[in-house]
C-alpha cells in the first residue's frame, strides 16, 4: 500500500506514542521460584530479598506452593522448598511438574541432593540423572526458564560421617561439569558455589541447616546471579 504523507505523518505519531508509552512502563515483574529440601525453605530467602531490594531490583515475586518463616523483617515467602524430599524421587514422581503448572516461574533457584546422598544413599551419576530431568520438566514448563543451581553445602562429618560429606563433594564437581553442558543460550543454567567458605561449625544450627550466618552466606551466594536473572527476563 502506497502511504500519503499524512498517513505516513500518523503512523509515525503511532509509533513514537508506543515508543515512549514502552519507556515509561514500569519492568515486568519476574517470578522467582526456590526450589529444593528443607534448605530451601529457610530464612536465606528473606536475606535474598531484602538485598535484592537494597540494590533495586524489586520487580520479582517469589512463587511456589509452600509458605513460612518468621525471620525478623517483612518478606514474600513463597517458595517450593519440601523437607526431606529427595531430588531422584522428585524427578521420577513428577512433583515439579504440578508445582510449575501451579506457580509459573520465570527463574528457579535450587538446591537440591544432600537427602539424596544422606537418606537415600544414591550415587552421583543417578543424581545428575534426576537433575537433568528436573531441567528437563523445567524447560517443558518454559522453554526460556532461567535456572540457578547451588552445588551442595558442607555437612558436619562428626554428625553425619565423611562418606555424606565426600558424597556432596563428588556430586558438587559433578555439577560443575555437567552444568555448562546442560546449559543453552535460550535456558541458561548458572552454577552457585555454596560449598567453598561455608563453616558448618559456625555456619549452621545442627551440621546441615543454615543458621542466621550461614542464611547471609547463602542469599549472598545467589544474589549476583539472581539480580542478573531478574534484570535479563525484564529487559532491565
Amino acid at each position: 500500500m502506497k502511504l500519503t504523507s499524512i498517513t505516513f505523518a500518523g503512523l509515525v505519531g503511532l509509533v513514537s506514542h508506543a515508543a515512549a508509552q514502552a519507556l515509561s512502563a514500569p519492568p515486568a515483574t519476574v517470578r522467582v521460584m526456590p526450589f529444593g529440601a528443607s534448605i530451601m525453605s529457610g530464612c536465606w530467602r528473606a536475606n535474598l530479598y531484602r538485598k535484592l531490594f537494597d540494590n533495586n531490583v524489586s520487580n520479582f515475586d517469589f512463587v511456589g506452593g509452600e509458605t513460612g518463616g518468621e525471620c525478623g523483617w517483612p518478606y514474600d515467602k513463597e517458595h517450593e522448598g519440601h523437607p526431606g524430599y529427595l531430588a531422584v524421587e522428585v524427578a521420577q514422581n513428577k512433583n515439579l511438574v504440578g508445582w510449575l503448572q501451579k506457580s509459573t516461574p520465570d527463574v528457579i533457584l535450587m538446591h537440591i541432593g544432600t537427602n539424596d546422598i544422606l537418606i537415600g544413599k544414591k550415587k552421583t551419576d543417578e543424581i545428575i540423572k534426576g537433575y537433568g530431568t528436573l531441567i528437563d520438566q523445567m524447560r517443558a514448563a518454559k522453554p526460556s526458564m532461567r535456572i540457578i543451581i547451588s552445588q551442595l553445602l558442607p555437612i558436619d562429618t562428626n554428625k553425619f560421617g565423611a562418606e555424606v560429606q565426600a558424597g556432596i563433594v563428588d556430586l558438587n564437581k559433578a555439577i560443575a561439569k555437567w552444568g555448562p553442558i546442560y546449559s543453552t543460550v535460550e535456558s541458561p543454567i548458572a552454577i552457585v558455589d555454596n560449598f567453598t567458605g561455608f563453616n558448618v561449625t559456625i555456619d549452621t544450627s545442627d551440621g546441615e541447616h543454615p543458621n542466621e550466618w550461614g542464611n547471609q552466606k547463602f542469599a549472598n551466594k545467589f544474589f549476583a546471579p539472581t539480580a542478573d536473572a531478574i534484570r535479563r527476563v525484564s529487559h532491565t
